[in-house]
């Protein structure tokens, strides 16, 4: 009496989260299918074990009964389902605004780059040039090979 309580009562509330099966709903089979006769030792819920036949009380003893109520158990809830769809939309969305963004990045990046290089390049030409006029202006001093720059 008290399983069947409990049985009862667990039954209500995964009605009322809509994880039970719904008025008319048959937990045995699906509908258009009938469930497939039970091999022998399995008749009225017993299972035959070394001559002995012991009653099954973990849940029901048809299989397809039991997978058709571990399915409804797994199902999700219909507000969860659409927020998972809206949650994908949404990523989806920031995946393209994301990869827009940083193929802007590259972009600026390489001619921030091209700027750089442009920049390096005519200060190395200022520096040598620079560096050639102290160069002839160190040799023409006088004693210049005294001090060993010949």
């Amino acid at each position: 009496a008290f399983l069947a309580q409990q049985e009862s009562e667990i039954a209500v509330i995964e009605n009322d989260e809509g994880f039970g099966p719904t008025d008319g709903e048959s937990a045995a089979a699906p509908a258009g299918q009938s469930a497939p006769p039970e091999p022998a030792g399995f008749q009225n819920g017993g299972a035959t074990v070394n001559g002995d036949v012991f009653q099954e009380s973990n849940g029901p003893t048809d299989a397809y009964a039991a997978i058709a109520k571990a399915d409804r158990l797994t199902q999700e809830p219909e507000s969860i389902r659409k927020w998972r769809e809206e949650q994908k939309k949404r990523l989806e969305e920031l995946d393209a605004a994301s990869k827009v963004t940083e193929q802007e990045w590259r972009e600026k990046a390489k001619k921030d780059l091209e700027e750089w290089n442009l920049r390096q390049n005519e200060q190395m030409e200022k520096n040598r040039a620079n560096n050639r006029i102290a160069d002839k202006a160190f040799y023409q001093q006088p004693d210049a090979d005294v001090i060993g720059y010949v």
